[in-house]
């Protein structure tokens, strides 16, 4: 059986796969509104403790380089051991007069720095579309359908004024379990998902479930992509009081729109017959 938790940690993302095979993985981490609302949100790193006790995280994968997708990371890795670690290409940083009045903390990112660099415990991978890995992960039906080379050449050109110039990195991760789909969009920029659409195609983008991107904002569809993707449910990570494109996702899923503010943390499991049910914290 596979298992995806889709994790209510606000702002950011957190999403956590158990694989059939053994193999743990979190997408993204952010804790840094636990402490606003402990009454509603998720401490990922808690969830974690008490859903998967005593197990390791064979992969951590950062989508991007945003700090609300790694608050959180320093304290992790304190108490998880994580074996791989799936970073990008950039060379980003952070000034010391950034840190002040910001909801993030300065040790998260100094971590971070140091997985970049990392050979071993964690090994840093950097793993584009089209590229394979000398690291056992295959077996779980993971397909990098973003970023390319081309996207992480844009973004380098990109100038740091430019609000998409780390969203064209973002991963979008495409997970294959017994006939099903499942499309893990990360905050991909409209010129990523026109990537995908050109070099892989509409079939590819088809499934099941789609995560979709920046916690479903308006300002980040491609319909052209969007559409060929037919999902049965979409799910949006997105804080309380908060709006997003509920009017195009509702259109867009065969089935439903499920999201973390009215429904909490939301489990998908998918037999090993194809069968999928969906978990909701609250029925919203």
């Amino acid at each position: 059986m596979l298992k995806i938790h889709f994790l209510n940690v606000g702002k950011g993302n957190c999403t956590i796969i158990d694989f059939p095979s053994g193999d743990l993985s979190m997408i993204d981490i952010d804790n840094s509104r636990i402490s606003d609302d402990e009454e509603v949100l998720t401490d990922p790193i808690e969830y974690f403790q008490s859903k998967f006790k005593n197990r390791e995280l064979f992969r951590f994968i950062l989508t991007h380089p945003d700090m609300d997708h790694m608050s959180g990371l320093n304290e992790l890795a304190n108490n998880v051991f994580i074996r791989n670690f799936w970073d990008t290409k950039h060379a980003k940083t952070i000034s010391e007069g950034e840190w002040e009045g910001s909801p993030y903390n300065k040790e998260d990112w100094e971590r971070y720095l140091e997985f970049r660099k990392s050979s071993e415990e964690p090994k840093c991978l950097r793993i584009y579309r089209g590229q394979t890995s000398e690291c056992c992960w295959t077996q779980d039906n993971i397909e990098i359908l973003s970023p390319s080379a081309s996207l992480v050449e844009l973004s380098a050109k990109a100038s740091e004024k430019d609000s998409q110039k780390y969203n064209h990195l973002s991963y979008v991760l495409m997970v294959r379990y017994a006939g099903r789909k499942v499309l893990l969009s990360g905050d991909a920029s409209i010129d990523a998902w026109e990537d995908i659409l050109t070099e892989c195609g509409e079939k590819t983008l088809e499934s099941d479930i789609f995560l979709a991107p920046h916690h479903g904002s308006e300002n980040n569809i491609l319909e052209n992509a969007f559409k060929a993707i037919k999902p049965d449910y979409v799910i949006v990570s997105v804080p309380e009081k908060t709006g997003y494109a509920y009017d195009y996702y509702k259109q867009l899923a065969k089935k439903g729109v499920l999201s973390t503010k009215h429904h909490g943390t939301i489990r998908v499991e998918i037999e090993d017959n194809g069968e999928c049910t969906i978990f909701l914290e609250r029925q919203g």
